[in-house]
């Protein structure tokens, strides 16, 4: 890939300053993929291909200062998109529009609220594996967000409530609040909680993905095609989150943070058997058995997060950290997915664990190594497909700074294993690629 950008701040007056920023890039990637040949194969078959990709975006970013008290800023911005995939290629324009006006009100609150815009328009071609129905469309979000911070008592206890509204052209309005307080009792310790509503709205995989899987005999010699739809009613998927946490300064050196969290989620997607019908082209004639996007699958995600920030010399700092995350979904009775939930259930790591160190060589090196272990993730259940072992990574680099305005860094990644696998999609359509051993330099120049 090569990329070229740039960025110019410039000050319009003493209270206003304008930033303008953009790139192009232009690149090529090898991906494995699969195809479907013909409507009798009776699957997807392995492809290898290169694929041609480009774009680039352009964003302005306006700040008025009213007053110590009062700012505003608007940022406008547009991207180009382009990926030339033999099975799907696809072209998409984005214009974003974003207002904030943040205000000091009294003693002991502190207003943010604004407002948006989204406008995207794609064109995506298509194959016998996959296409889109419309292969073209234009689609629309506005939203609307307020935020209050409330200073309860001075310098101890904070309360933080504000919510967004958002429209988009498949679900309609929405409204997604937050509550969130802090309590520091001391300058060493703070507590906090929060509750929020998060939602997901769909997206044109949800809605317009066409996929066809594979064929296999039918009676009378009439082949059948499994098909995937996507669901032009498909809903929002839903989150409820509880949050709480803790952070404290046992001394100078050593901090301390402790998180533990609840999600309840709702209307998540599942695939389900859907309508049969006639299809006389491509030929051979043949008929069609869909599965198509359903909101029938709920379920929660809870765990614990601790990290800490240990300064063991001048030099020398730690980070370890340690995350627990247990899934636990489940289908509505009107399902039928054998697949999904299995492999949502076994596809994130309930442990994993790390440890970063930066040590501060003398004259002006550094060397800073990180490691990572990851549990195996092993789904259950009669249609489960998605084995991947579990997997320490070690990286590891140096970085040298000649003078105030240029560095050097060279970083290895992975460094224990020369590939290892992460993931591996639900259908097994898509042939996994593995995470490489790899090596690169770096020069950071600042004038």
């Amino acid at each position: 890939m090569l990329r070229a950008g740039f960025r110019a701040d410039s000050a319009l007056s003493s209270k206003d300053t304008l930033t303008v920023q953009g790139n192009l890039y232009s690149g090529r990637e090898g991906e494995f993929g699969s195809f479907l040949p013909s409507v009798t194969s009776p699957g997807l078959k392995p492809l290898s291909e290169e694929i041609n990709l480009a774009g680039g975006f352009l964003q302005s970013t306006w700040h008025h200062q009213y007053s110590d008290r009062s700012d505003s800023s608007l940022q406008i911005s547009y991207t180009r998109y382009t990926r030339g995939d033999p099975l799907e290629p696809e072209t998409r324009d984005t214009v974003d529009l974003d207002y904030q006006h943040h205000l000091a009100w009294g003693q002991r609150q502190d207003l943010v609220w604004g407002l948006g815009y989204h406008y995207t328009t794609d064109s995506i071609g298509g194959s016998l594996t996959v296409s889109f129905n419309p292969p073209s469309r234009s689609l629309e979000v506005f939203n609307l967000f307020l935020q209050d911070e409330i200073m309860l008592v001075p310098k101890r206890l904070y309360l933080i409530a504000g919510t967004k509204f958002e429209h988009n052209d498949y679900t309609g309005f929405e409204a997604m609040p937050s509550v969130r307080a802090a309590w520091t009792p001391s300058d060493h310790n703070m507590f906090w909680v929060a509750v929020s509503r998060a939602l997901r709205a769909p997206s044109r995989n949800d809605t317009n993905l066409i996929v066809n899987l594979g064929g296999f005999p039918g009676p009378n010699g009439i082949p059948i095609l499994l098909r995937f739809l996507g669901n032009p009613r498909f809903q929002d998927e839903r989150l409820i989150a509880y949050e709480a946490g803790y952070r404290t300064s046992l001394a100078d050196r050593l901090s301390i943070d402790l998180a533990a969290y609840f999600n309840d989620y709702d209307h998540l997607q599942t695939t389900e058997p859907s309508i049969s019908f006639f299809e006389p082209s491509p030929l051979p004639a043949h008929q069609v058995q869909s599965l198509m996007y359903q909101n029938l699958m709920y379920g929660e995600v809870h765990g614990f997060e601790i990290g800490a920030n240990w300064k063991l010399t001048d030099r020398w700092s730690l980070r370890p950290g340690y995350a627990l995350a247990k899934t636990s979904m489940h289908t509505d009775p009107a399902s039928a997915d054998t697949q999904t939930l299995p492999f949502v259930n076994g596809g994130a790591p309930d442990h994993s664990i790390q440890l970063r160190s930066h040590f501060q060589l003398r004259g002006n090196l550094a060397w800073d190594a990180s490691a990572y272990y990851v549990e195996p993730l092993d789904n259950e259940g009669p249609s489960a497909n998605v084995r991947i072992p579990s997997n320490t990574r070690l990286d590891s680099g140096i970085t040298w700074k000649v003078g105030e305005r240029f560095s050097v860094s060279v970083v290895g990644q992975n460094l224990l294993r020369d590939h290892h696998l992460e993931f591996q999609d639900v259908f097994g359509s898509l042939q996994s690629g593995q995470i490489k051993r790899s090596a690169y330099a770096k020069l950071t120049w600042q004038f």
